[in-house]
């Protein structure tokens, strides 16, 4: 995946202390801007949680030294708001963590750029932010590992795998927040962290992967139909990770339920990147403090508030579905875009229309759109049932290089009888310079040619009160390593 300069901090949760670091202020008038006085703080706040040394980014800003040869690109990029990077139209939608800079702060650093990127007065450069080491939260209670070291090849793809392994854990655990922490970095491409209940009648595991009766490997989707139902009801996503974005907590009394016997599946993407690696990818869960604390279950999908409808090109497609493409075998209760016809060559707004009914009370916590290199821009739009329409998130220059997490705010109540219409553009066009091959058609897999349609959210069920069950034996466990 390609890396583009001048990266932010992956969250501000990053960043322990930066109390040192006030909002930036415009100069006085009939002076220049300054890299310590007026520049400084502004990097600190929001660019230097990824552009400092051992980080994703690559070069560092945090020194005069490091961001002067850069100052013209930065300039570039900050007045083109690529960077830092956040997608989400500011019309619409109030969202935690928005680390997009203000129309003051990028006037300030393009001042600065244009005035010959001065230094100015060492006293005036704040302190550093202090950033954690290790896990972005501290330790965490629980850490659980894939199963093997995995071997990346110097070269070549390298398929999706599922690696699972058996949760340590005696009771069912209530998790408030968690954390993705690659062994080696620089070559996951992605991860899914999913919660799987049992295995299927007869099915082994052996060095992390399901074997069914025969000996042969089962992937997720499978062990969820051999368990006798879809996906979205056999599955459960925990986590997502790329490059930037690894951890969430969940607001108010949502969380996630790992039952006791369950299996944690790691979902593996790995790219390659020149050298031989060695991968062993680890899960840290922050448990819920008292009893009660999590009462709704945290779901991904809007499939499991109600049926959807797919529309290509203003054509319904029957059921949501047409026939699978045979090379997606996925367990993600739908989403993904298997099942929707491929991409056309050299089309630039082929559109992807999906009409989410809601059928009981939701309250939804935040959105993520996912789509690969061909995504050009999405939004969510709320219609309740008196008719008022509300946008939840636009996105309108989708970056595959950024895949962010929006955390509403607010958890926003929303009634049955709504719908939640999703509108995607792709652009299959040489206008679109990440495009590796415009006169191709595109299929929806997991590879970053590939495509994928997933409008992800973060939803509870209100009807779903896990307080409601037997919690008499449940406690949360020790520290566990």
């Amino acid at each position: 995946m390609p890396r583009t300069a001048f990266l932010p901090s992956a969250s501000f949760a990053m960043v322990l202390a930066l109390g040192a670091v006030g909002a930036a202020e415009r100069p006085a008038a009939g002076t220049s801007p300054t890299f310590t006085k007026d520049v400084a703080p502004i990097l600190y706040n929001s660019c230097v949680g990824c552009h400092r040394e051992g980080e994703i980014a690559p070069m560092a800003l945090v020194s005069y030294q490091d961001a002067r040869p850069w100052a013209k690109a930065i300039k570039s990029r900050v007045v083109a708001r690529e960077m830092p990077p956040w997608g989400a139209d500011p019309h619409y939608g109030k969202f935690n963590d928005d680390r997009s800079l203000t129309q003051q702060q990028i006037d300030i650093i393009a001042a600065w750029v244009d005035a010959g990127a001065p230094k100015g007065d060492d006293a005036d450069l704040p302190r550093l932010p202090t950033f954690a080491t290790g896990w972005s939260h501290g330790e965490p209670d629980a850490v659980i590992e894939m199963p093997i070291d995995f071997e990346i090849p110097a070269e070549g793809e390298v398929a999706v795998t599922d690696f699972f392994v058996q949760a340590p854990f005696k009771t069912d655990v209530y998790v408030k927040a968690l954390e993705v922490r690659p062994g080696t970095a620089g070559v996951v491409h992605h991860a899914g962290l999913y919660v799987i209940d049992t295995l299927p009648d007869g099915a082994t595991l052996v060095n992390g992967r399901v074997l069914d009766a025969n000996g042969t490997i089962m992937s997720r989707n499978a062990v969820a139909r051999a368990n006798g139902g879809s996906a979205t009801q056999e599955i459960q996503k925990l986590l997502s990770f790329v490059p930037g974005r690894g951890y969430e907590q969940y607001q108010g009394d949502a969380g996630q339920l790992i039952k006791a016997g369950s299996y944690i599946d790691f979902y593996m993407h790995y790219q390659p990147n020149g050298l031989p690696r060695t991968d062993r990818t680890k899960l840290g869960l922050y448990f819920a403090k008292k009893r009660g604390e999590v009462a709704h279950q945290i779901y991904h999908s809007l499939g499991v508030a109600g049926p959807t409808t797919y529309l290509v090109e203003g054509k319904e497609i029957e059921s949501g579905r047409t026939p699978r493409d045979a090379r997606a075998d996925r367990a993600d209760g739908g989403e993904g875009g298997t099942g929707l016809p491929p991409i056309p060559p050299y089309v630039d707004n082929w559109k992807v229309v999906s009409v989410h009914t809601i059928t009981e009370p939701i309250t939804m916590y935040g959105l993520t759109p996912h789509l690969h290199l061909r995504g050009k821009s999405m939004t969510y739009v709320l219609t309740l049932p008196d008719g008022r329409d509300e946008v939840l998130l636009s996105v309108p220059k989708y970056d595959f290089n950024w895949q962010v997490y929006y955390e509403l705010d607010t958890p926003k109540r929303i009634p049955a009888g709504s719908k939640v219409t999703v509108t995607t553009l792709f652009d299959n066009s040489p206008k679109n310079k990440y495009n590796p091959a415009p006169e191709k058609e595109v299929y929806w897999s997991e590879q970053s040619w590939d495509e994928m349609y997933a409008p992800q959210v973060r939803i509870t069920i209100d009807s779903r009160d896990l307080r409601k069950k037997d919690v008499s034996t449940t406690q949360q466990p020790q520290k566990q390593r």
